[in-house]
């Protein structure tokens, strides 16, 4: 199958109904305004070479959520370099979402760099969106105890580098 890519004019939409949600989404994935710019691009480019998933998909915000995510995750990957990110409550003045515990949020957000490609997704959905473990494990088809026993990791991983433990904690 052939992925295509949607028009001009589809990007455009999805640009103006969506845009400032996934921006401001990407400057809390990645505190730095120059980076979320780019990821934000680079995510309209993708969906103008193939985009065709986002017409059949059944919730188009959640899924570009996760392209999004997605893109600023693989940016991250290709600038491991030391930067200087943004303050959090300079990023997002909003705050959490409801039921996301802000203090998890924080240590996840700020060890984001530092997780595998697999904790940061789930990182994301659990503490940054605040989606229940079972609502995670459809959207990564495993089952709840799986994503309960790495949550369990994930949340043992960000205590041990909160409170200065080895390093190696994260890998």
């Amino acid at each position: 199958m052939v992925l295509r890519g949607l028009t001009a004019n589809e990007v455009s939409e999805v640009y103006r109904r969506y845009g400032p949600l996934l921006e401001r989404r990407c400057r809390l994935l990645l505190r730095d305004d120059v980076l979320a710019e780019d990821a934000l691009h680079e995510l309209c480019a993708t969906l103008l070479r193939r985009g065709e998933p986002l017409r059949e998909a059944t919730s188009p915000y959640r899924w570009l959520c996760r392209a999004v995510e997605r893109t600023s995750l693989d940016l991250l990957r290709r600038r491991k370099r030391v930067r200087e990110a943004l303050a959090l409550d300079d990023v997002d003045v909003l705050g959490p979402a409801p039921g996301v515990d802000a203090d998890e949020r924080r240590a996840v957000l700020e060890a984001l760099e530092a997780l595998l490609p697999e904790q940061q997704v789930l990182a994301i959905m659990l503490f940054v969106d605040g989606m229940t473990q079972a609502e995670a494990a459809t959207e990564l088809g495993v089952s709840r105890v799986t994503v309960n026993k790495r949550a369990q990791e994930l949340r043992e991983s960000l205590r041990l580098r909160l409170s200065g433990g080895p390093e190696e904690a994260v890998s």
